[in-house]
């Protein structure tokens, strides 16, 4: 409505004339930062931050931020027994290196661990079950009564990776075995790794093994499996390293 009479001055608004909490979220534009809901997962790539650029405030994608080496691409828990534990996804050429994190596994007899390669893909994927696996590796027990050591000139269908694993309640596998450049066709693939057990006689043991592929076919996939008997439990975790 008009003023009657006269205007009174104009007054610029001042931190003073505005209570806290006056002016609601209902009341403010939709795009600005509310901060009412909780991220409670890992920011996605197209998830922003705010940062100041010599005190100019710009988003940035969280896909700039530097995050973690290794990118966690799949989990297999065992809690009942299996004869093999395979892993035939995500292993491509998205990663140069990839990372498999062996956790608690038990198994149901004492036993070999060992581990076969996955070539093609879709309908075309098959396990390899030729005499293209060569290996070397050496470990140790805590009473020194049995030293691990295999390999050798022979080349075989599949690895050994740990050696008489017991199977008492409490025995167990931990492990790191990293797969390198599974996708190239250029190179044999590499396979190197080390483990840390407990055996049928309360020994624990640790090892290293490595191994080379001796096919230049494109690995897509890698199966676990006992020389005898079942894997009754363990957490098996695929990383890619970036």
């Amino acid at each position: 409505m008009a003023y009657i009479g006269q205007k009174p001055t104009d007054k610029p608004l001042s931190a003073s004339d505005l209570e806290d909490g006056l002016i609601t979220n209902s009341k403010l534009a939709q795009d600005i930062i509310s901060a009412e809901t909780e991220l409670a997962t890992a920011p996605a790539d197209t998830d922003e931050f705010l940062i100041s650029d010599a005190g100019v405030l710009k988003r940035l994608d969280a896909s700039l931020i530097g995050g973690g080496s290794h990118v966690l691409l799949s989990t297999t828990t065992v809690s009942s027994g299996v004869a093999q534990v395979d892993i035939t996804s995500n292993i491509d050429s998205t990663y140069n290196n990839y990372l498999l994190s062996i956790t608690n596994m038990h198994i149901a007899s004492s036993s070999n661990f060992r581990v076969r390669f996955f070539n093609g893909t879709g309908g075309s994927q098959a396990i390899d079950t030729s005499s293209v696996y060569k290996y070397s590796g050496i470990g140790f027990r805590n009473d020194r009564s049995s030293e691990i050591s295999t390999g050798g000139t022979n080349t075989f269908a599949d690895i050994t990776i740990a050696q008489n694993i017991g199977s008492g309640n409490e025995d167990g596998l931990c492990a790191n075995y990293y797969l390198c450049n599974p996708s190239s066709t250029t190179f044999n693939t590499l396979f190197k790794g080390d483990f840390v057990m407990q055996d049928g006689s309360d020994n624990v043991a640790h090892g290293i093994v490595g191994m080379v592929y001796l096919d230049t076919t494109a690995v897509t996939g890698v199966r676990f499996f006992m020389e005898s008997g079942n894997i009754d439990s363990g957490i098996f975790k695929l990383y890619g390293i970036v």
